[in-house]
């Protein structure tokens, strides 16, 4: 056993059964080169018009916004560029031409700015720094954000921190967790948000789950009356009944607060089997209906939002174990949801629940929505292009654009460059049509 534990490097990937690879052997995939055929880079001089600022894209949503070229799926796409980073589920953000992403070096945490022309490094920011579990490896979970000509992230250790996002000039830091706090099990995953001049973190705790501070100075402005046990899921904007709030979630609810105040609006119960494992972020489906799905044989609900006499009610619109997201958040495209259920690509009809098809399996992934187009990145480094329409499952093409590492990072895709990363390398890709 001590001579296969030395050899042999035990994965986990999703599912309940481990992936198992050859320590120390070397991957050629992470020496490619620049595909001499890209061109010239398209987004100069600090071009703001196709920002991916935020966890999931602007929004929180997993929607590309318009990309200002016609872009080819079908062909392989062109190399911008390939190289190492630390380990980490962290995301990519970009804005103004410059992408940022968590990743564990040694025993530091690194907030890293490089150029997405090239990717080479314009400034680093370390912290020592280092969460590291069994199933989930080494390595930061949360993703930062961009707001203002600043980056704000939080650490492994709750640590709230604003940096000058063209120089990485720190501005302030704040600790976000109380001293008996208690980790999830997985570590803290929640990015935090940005909601006018607040920005908001939700890792939960037996008082105060959710804090919120000033964006310019970092001073406290709110305490969360809600309370409970930190979960994965980051907090979002939920456009409900005309009104916005906060969704934010602790174990065993998912809550409805006052984002200007943090007072608990409505409450919905979310209990889910194996250790209570809250992922997959809450979805808009109508102007009084979201949705919630999970893993572990969970399934999805919809649940409508009332106004009562006495504040507010949730009620179940419909039930459906066809959709069982363990990681992956779905996306909303003219009515009808595409996720992956467990690891099987599945669309159904957001006004009944209704199965339309399942496809293939791609692996405990991530997904965006770009046009009428899925981009699935698989937890094996595999991209795959599926036609976003309810009739029938179509892929268009699949291809290799990472190693075959643990993937549970989301890309990012701008002007038609998409950036993707693992827990050992990124890349850019060009996929505008030539």
């Amino acid at each position: 056993m001590g001579f296969l534990s030395s050899c042999v490097k035990i994965e986990w990937r999703g599912g309940m059964t481990p992936s198992f690879k050859w320590k120390g052997k070397k991957d050629e995939s992470r020496l490619v080169l620049p595909d001499p055929q890209t061109g010239e880079f398209r987004l100069n001089d600090n071009s703001t018009t196709a920002n991916w600022p935020d966890f999931r894209g602007p929004g929180r949503r997993g929607i590309a916004p318009e990309q200002g070229v016609d872009l080819d799926w079908s062909e392989d796409p062109g190399t911008v560029w390939r190289k190492p980073i630390g380990q980490g589920h962290s995301s990519v953000i970009i804005a103004g031409n410059r992408l940022y992403t968590l990743e564990q070096q040694g025993e530091f945490e690194v907030l890293s700015c490089c150029s997405l022309m090239n990717g080479s490094v314009i400034w680093n920011h370390r912290t020592k720094d280092r969460w590291n579990d069994s199933m989930g490896g080494p390595g930061p979970r949360s993703t930062p954000v961009f707001s203002k000509g600043k980056i704000f992230y939080l650490s492994s250790s709750g640590k709230l921190a604003c940096l000058d996002a063209a120089t990485g000039e720190p501005g302030w830091e704040q600790a976000t967790l109380a001293p008996d706090y208690e980790y999830p099990h997985w570590g803290i995953a929640c990015s935090p948000l940005v909601i006018d001049d607040l920005i908001v973190v939700s890792p939960g705790g037996k008082a105060g789950a959710v804090k919120a501070y000033d964006a310019t100075t970092g001073e406290p402005r709110w305490t969360s009356e809600l309370k409970g046990a930190g979960v994965y899921l980051s907090p979002t904007i939920l456009d409900l009944l005309g009104t916005k709030y906060l969704a934010v979630a602790v174990e065993g609810k998912l809550a409805g607060l006052d984002p200007t105040n943090g007072k608990t609006l409505w409450e919905h119960p979310w209990k889910i089997f194996m250790i209570n494992a809250q992922i997959v972020q809450p979805l808009e489906l109508s102007e009084d209906v979201f949705l919630l799905s999970a893993g572990y044989g969970k399934g999805a609900e919809a649940i409508r939002l009332k106004k009562t006499a006495n504040g507010f009610e949730t009620e179940q619109i419909w039930k459906s174990k066809n959709l069982k997201t363990k990681f992956s958040n779905s996306v909303l495209k003219n009515g009808y949801l595409y996720g992956l259920s467990e690891s099987s690509l599945t669309c159904l009809d957001a006004s009944t629940g209704e199965l339309q098809w399942r496809g293939k399996k791609y692996g405990y992934g991530r997904i965006l929505l770009a046009n009428d187009k899925l981009l699935i990145l698989g937890n094996t480094g595999t991209l795959s292009i599926v036609e976003a329409k309810p009739d029938s499952f179509n892929e268009i093409a699949s291809r290799q654009v990472l190693s075959k590492e643990r993937c549970w990072n989301g890309p990012a895709l701008v002007g038609g460059y998409l950036v993707v990363r693992n827990g050992s390398e990124i890349a850019c890709y060009d996929f505008a049509k030539r």
